[in-house]
This record gives C-alpha cells, structure tokens and sequence, in this order.
C-alpha cells in the first residue's frame, strides 16, 4: 500500500504539537494505577523478566491493518502480545467540502471563525486517534485490575473477540467472594458463625469487614499487606448503606438512626479504617468510564471497571503499561510522529481518494503485587469471576 503525502495543510510540528497538547492518560485513571514504562523486549519473556511477572498467554498478533480490531490468534502459546491500532478516514466528499471552505476562508480574510474550522477539520482526526489511545489503555487496565486476567469479549473487542485470555497468575486463593468476612451472632442461648451478606444488604451486609479479612488473608501468608482498596463508586455507596458501616463508625451509638448519611461519607470512613491501631485498607473510589466505536459506526459507553468487585493492593499502583516504539516506516511520504507510547501516521490514497489518519501502538498493561492482590466479588459468596449470583 502506497502512503502518498497528506492532502490537507498538515504539518510534522502541527501534527506533533496535536498529540502533545494532553499527557499520555490525562483525564483517565490508568495513568495513576498503571503508569507508563518502557520495554525494549515486547512480548511475554520481556514482561516476566523485567518484574518478574509469570504471565500466561495464548494470544495475537503483530502485521495486521488498522482500524481498531486488529488482533488476531497466532497459536496456543504466541509469546506475543497485541497491538493497538485505530484509524479515522476522510473519504472524497469530505475532501472536497474541505477545499471548499478553504476557498471561502481565503476570500474571506476577516473571518477567523471560517480558519479556526478548518484547523479544527484538519487536526480533529488527530485528536481522535490520540484520545482513542488513551481510551483503550483505560478499557484494558481497567478490566484487568477488577478481574486478575485479560479477556476479550464480544461487547468490546467486535467480530475479533475470543475465547482467548492473558492470565497473570494471580493465585487462586486470592480470588475471594464477600464471604471472607463473618460474624459472631447470639439466637436462642446459642453462639454461632454466619456469613456476612452481598453488599446491596443493607441489614446483614458488613462491607468493611470484608476488606479487613481480605486484607488479613494476606498478612497472615507473612506478605506485604494490602493497604488500598479500589471500587467503584456505586459499590461505595453500598458500602455508606450498610448499618455495619455505621456500627463501625460509630460504636458508641446506640441510637444508629442518629446518624445522618452525610456523616458517612469517604473521609469519615478513611478516617476510621487508617487508623494508627487499625490500618486497615484505605478506600480509593472509582469511577471511569470510556466509548466503543463499533465497526458499523454505532457508540456504546461502558464502565470498564467491573462494578461487582472490589480491589486490594499493598500499593496505590496496580501494574505497569509497558510500551514499545512502534518502528517509524521508511521511504515514505506521509507524516509520522510519536506521542507518549503510540505513533500517529497522517497519509492520502489516490484510488479511492482518502485522507488517512492512523495510531499504533504496542502497549501491555500487566499487574505487579500478584500474590498481594486480593479480588472480592461483593456480590457472590465466591469468586464467580466477579458476576452476581444468579
């Protein structure tokens, strides 16, 4: 495939200045839990070595064409990792209005409404391709640290979905249900043992004590603890919802309708848990979001995070996104320029004719603290792989 020179009035230090306007991950989470780190090896080996990491894998490929559902299944063990790669396309009619309003915005030299858009028509597949980087990244980091694994379903990854999983060897007695955490009950003279509830039970729930016997689940091996524990923002409301919340917060009360809800907010219960004779898990609330173009063009935004499951880790980062240089093309006329972990590609086609515009990345978030990490799936009483009970 021939990539001639840009047809539109396109720039390397335009194109370089579009890409650099926004830090890689700004505005996203994954930037914070899973920061960027270079590997110049990009396949498995690279990522066991540089961490020691023991990753499983059965999946994807390199040389495959933008856009976006690029991946596809090379063998049981590839020792390979996948490729990002998104396009935007410019086709003839798009071509031509472009002309036209660069025609009335030369005869009108007045009016910097008319230049300001034709800038915008210029750069904004740039800004496109860019922001969908970052979105993918958020996609993948995200369901990684709520699910241990990588997995690509049908609802995100189109017709190249597959059975196909990157498993990062969590162990499995990490992968818990809510029924880590019980209590002590009195009925009719008797003392027994019950578990405690799904955390959408306001009565018999006890969400905190899940997360303190999660977190002594992994002191007890003799390993670093877990401190932080990430959710999503419509579990720590549960969490606010629940009377064992308040019992905790408030032991002395023996009146719990006292309480306001606003007196049970993230700083009261951080308060309590992050205490010099608890130190227990400190909660970071969660709540990402990001959008899937699906190949026919139709949009759907999803919450990447899997809302079931709470995280725990001795550390506030989660895993590193290791990147690699995608190879600049040689003997080519069109634009290329690297922002942060991903190439932007500018080029034309004559036959059709269309404006090409192209990101590619080689990225891999992985998890670090594997035998630290601890899943709790709040709303099954097993892992269940972080679904509800039916």
């Amino acid at each position: 495939m021939a990539m001639n020179a840009p047809l539109f009035d396109i720039d390397i230090p335009g194109m370089q200045a579009t890409v650099n306007k926004f830090q890689p991950g700004q505005g996203f989470v994954w930037s914070r839990l899973f920061p960027l780190k270079y590997t110049r090896k990009f396949d498995i080996k690279g990522i066991e070595g540089d961490d020691g990491i023991p990753v499983a894998a059965d999946r994807v490929a390199f040389n495959t064409k933008a856009p976006k559902k690029t991946r596809k299944k090379v063998g049981n063990w590839s020792g390979k990792l996948s490729k990002y790669s998104v396009s935007r396309e410019k086709d003839e009619i798009e071509i031509n209005e472009y002309q036209d309003a660069q025609t009335l915005a030369n005869a009108a030299t007045e009016n910097q409404q008319e230049k300001q858009e034709l800038v915008r028509i210029v750069y904004d597949d740039v800004t496109f391709c860019r922001q969908a980087m970052d979105a993918k990244v958020e996609i993948d980091s995200m369901r990684i640290a709520s699910s241990g694994i990588q997995s690509f379903p049908a609802s995100i990854e189109g017709e190249m979905a597959s059975q196909d999983i990157i498993n990062f060897n969590v162990p499995e007695k990490n992968f818990v249900g809510y029924g880590v955490s019980t209590k002590t009950v009195k009925k009719s003279g008797q003392t027994t043992t019950v578990k405690t509830a799904e955390w959408d039970d306001v009565e018999k729930a006890d969400g905190l004590g899940d997360l303190i016997a999660a977190q002594t689940l992994i002191k007890n091996q003799g390993l670093p603890k877990p401190r932080f524990a990430f959710m999503e923002l419509a579990k720590f409301q549960q969490l606010c919802a629940q009377q064992a919340t308040v019992r905790r917060l408030f032991p002395k009360v023996t009146d719990l309708e006292r309480i306001t809800a606003e007196e049970i907010n993230l700083t009261s219960i951080n308060a309590y848990m992050d205490k010099a004779e608890n130190q227990f898990p400190h909660i970071v609330i969660l709540d990402t979001y990001a959008t899937i173009e699906h190949k026919d063009g139709s949009k759907d935004t999803i919450k990447p995070w899997n809302e079931n499951v709470v995280t725990l880790s001795p550390t506030i980062q989660l895993g590193w996104t290791y990147y690699k240089n995608v190879p600049m093309v040689q003997n080519t006329e069109a634009l290329q320029v690297y922002g942060g972990f991903y190439k932007v590609t500018r080029y034309s086609e004559v036959n059709p004719m269309l404006e090409v515009t192209m990101a590619e990345a080689y990225v891999q978030p992985a998890l670090i603290n594997r035998q630290s990490l601890v899943f709790l799936n709040t709303m099954a009483e097993t892992w269940n792989n972080g679904d509800a009970d039916e």
